[in-house]
């Protein structure tokens, strides 16, 4: 066994699926496991894990992230950081149906919100109860190596939330990821199932932050399965505090005329790594993902997106801009694959990366496999520092360089904001990625 299959890390995943119960999932966890053991934490070596080393959480061991009750956590204080990402917008976005998980154990019933539409269980009641069910949206167990957290999260997660869209939701559901500790050294495994049945609509914003000083590693999972003609515009923004380590998974499901539009937003962690699955199953199926990554400080943030068209007539757009400023470091990794028989597919890449100081960096790697005939795909990927001829325009039009500066970056990032639907979230996340960057007090006389 080499020294990265025996490290600390894995030794106390092991003994936490040691310690726990039975449970009607156990057969498929115990699989789960023994395949992430067998696998072993992503290195280097891993190609979609090149740019983003794991030594330093090899050497440590994690214990399982305390339970809410544990920590004397009281639903009025959850649901005061759930209007974080909101705001004080107009009651037609404000009056969100929030749920709350805290080290992903659900905080139920929902809060005060529009609940009409939606049906939502616990997993861990829904696996005693139908295990069918969950154990149809788990499998098959992935062997992709982007996807090895996601096998931990199936083996070790005790609980977690299946959320049934059944029409079109007239108000967001905000789903809440609190990450809290008393120490260092523990691991929360948040899971959320979502289906959007035949024609359901609705807009879901999953938020992560951090409560307190300290924050579990947090290994999450989302699941977002829609059936024909469905409609889902989901948010994920990572917001947890300067040492926070997150890994995310989030799947994609799309069935027959089924329409996602997803925006991954990274504006807080020590290092975020997120990673996107998204299979269109279906002809007529489309994924429209916008991403958003801001390296501040000595943040690493890394993004991989793998998007597979397994149907004809499929649609698929990846855009993604970068800003990296201090000594961090940005990395997006996207791959498409068109399957034989899925002719027409249309699929395009768009990446931009924006480089504001000498020690940052950026790297990217759009990539095509194609299989097929009679296809539309293009990639494209450029990295650089501010445009030297729009900054000459502005400063001959009379601005000052520091303010035509923060215009090009403002116009920046106003790429992917401007696309969000939900202005109430778009207005806040907008705030928080100007206060981490260059001249932000200048930036903000412009919004």
């Amino acid at each position: 066994m080499s020294p990265a299959q025996n490290s600390a890390a894995l030794r106390s995943f092991e003994e936490q699926w040691l310690a726990r119960a039975p449970d009607p999932l156990s057969g498929l966890r115990e699989r789960a496991l023994q395949r992430f053991l067998q696998l072993g934490l992503p290195t280097s070596h891993d190609e979609s894990w090149r740019y983003t080393s794991l030594r330093p959480l090899a050497s440590q061991s994690f214990a399982d992230a305390p339970r809410a009750a544990a920590l004397g956590f009281e639903q009025a204080l959850a649901l005061e950081h759930s209007r974080a990402l909101l705001g004080d917008r107009p009651a037609a976005e404000v009056q969100a149906a929030t749920l709350v998980l805290v080290n992903g154990y659900p905080l139920l019933p929902l809060a005060p919100g529009s609940a009409a539409g939606l049906e939502i269980r616990t997993l861990s009641a829904l696996a005693r109860e139908n295990p069918d069910l969950v154990v149809r949206h788990l499998e098959p167990l992935p062997d992709a190596e982007e996807l090895r957290w996601l096998l931990l999260n199936t083996a070790l997660g005790v609980d977690g939330v299946h959320i049934r869209i059944r029409g079109a939701l007239a108000a967001p559901l905000l789903i809440l990821h609190v990450g809290t500790a008393e120490r260092p050294g523990t691991v929360a495994y948040p899971r959320v199932i979502v289906e959007a049945a035949p024609g359901a609509a609705a807009t879901v914003l999953e938020h992560h932050i951090q409560h307190g000083a300290e924050s579990p590693l947090s290994n999450s999972a989302t699941l977002l399965a829609l059936e024909r003609d469905a409609r889902i515009e989901h948010y994920r923004v990572f917001a947890a505090g300067e040492r926070a380590v997150h890994f995310d998974t989030l799947q994609v499901r799309l069935e027959r005329d089924a329409e996602c539009r997803q925006f991954t937003v990274a504006l807080g962690g020590g290092l975020v790594r997120a990673s996107l699955d998204a299979r269109l199953n279906e002809p007529g199926a489309k994924l429209d993902s916008r991403a958003l990554l801001v390296g501040h400080a000595d943040r690493h943030v890394d993004c991989v997106n793998v998007v597979r068209h397994a149907a004809a007539r499929t649609v698929s757009r990846q855009t993604a801009r970068a800003i990296a400023s201090g000594t961090s470091r940005v990395i997006f990794n996207s791959k498409v694959v068109v399957d034989a028989g899925a002719s027409q597919s249309d699929s395009q890449q768009s990446f931009r990366g924006l480089l504001l100081s000498p020690s940052a960096e950026i790297d990217s790697r759009p990539q095509l496999e194609i299989h097929t005939d009679e296809v539309k795909c293009a990639h494209g990927a450029t990295t650089g520092r501010l445009d030297p001829n729009m900054l000459f325009y502005m400063l001959s039009r009379g601005l000052d360089r520091q303010t035509a500066q923060s215009l090009l970056v403002y116009a920046f990032l106003a790429d992917v904001l401007t696309d969000m639907s939900l202005s109430a979230a778009r207005s806040v996340i907008e705030s928080e990625l100007i206060r981490q960057l260059p001249d932000s007090q200048t930036l903000q006389e412009f919004r």
